[in-house]
């Protein structure tokens, strides 16, 4: 009998094999940076797996250059702030970048120095997460703005 006892309901963690970031990072000699990132995770573990970041340059002199990279990422602890994690980007060529994840999900560049990269306007600047929520509170809040919506 006890065989076909339920239990309390066991919390899942679901792990986001692939997530995907998209913004305009700021430039110095363009009108800005559209910036495609996916990063991926071991779907077990949910290590990272490496990334791929595509980028190109806004009306930038001599037009429009693209610039593509690939590489392995980690998450890190900030040594300045314990509590903040960092994702550090190492691509196979050229310099590491590193982003600070948000409470929303979003990612947050962050410049050679250590500070959020801002705006022309000094508004700090996010790339946003694409990747939809898996968790069971944004799947009922989804559904609640549905029904809300349908009448």
């Amino acid at each position: 009998m006890s065989a076909c006892a339920s239990g309390p309901p066991t919390e899942v963690n679901y792990v986001r094999a692939t997530e995907r970031f998209e913004g305009t990072l700021p430039c110095t000699d363009c009108q800005g940076i559209d910036t495609d990132l996916i990063i991926k995770r071991d779907a077990i573990t949910g290590a990272p797996a490496g990334f791929y970041l595509h980028e190109v340059r806004i009306d930038a002199p001599g037009g429009e250059r693209v610039n593509t990279s690939w590489g392995n990422w980690s998450q890190n602890l900030d040594v300045t702030d314990f509590k903040r994690q960092l994702y550090v980007l190492r691509p196979e060529v050229g310099n590491a970048r590193v982003f600070v994840p948000l409470e929303s999900g979003d990612l947050q560049p962050l410049s050679a120095d250590g500070a959020p990269l801002v705006d022309d306007e000094g508004a700090d600047v996010e790339l946003e997460r694409l990747t939809p929520s898996l968790s069971e509170t944004a799947t009922r809040d989804e559904k609640q703005t549905d029904q809300e919506r349908d009448g």
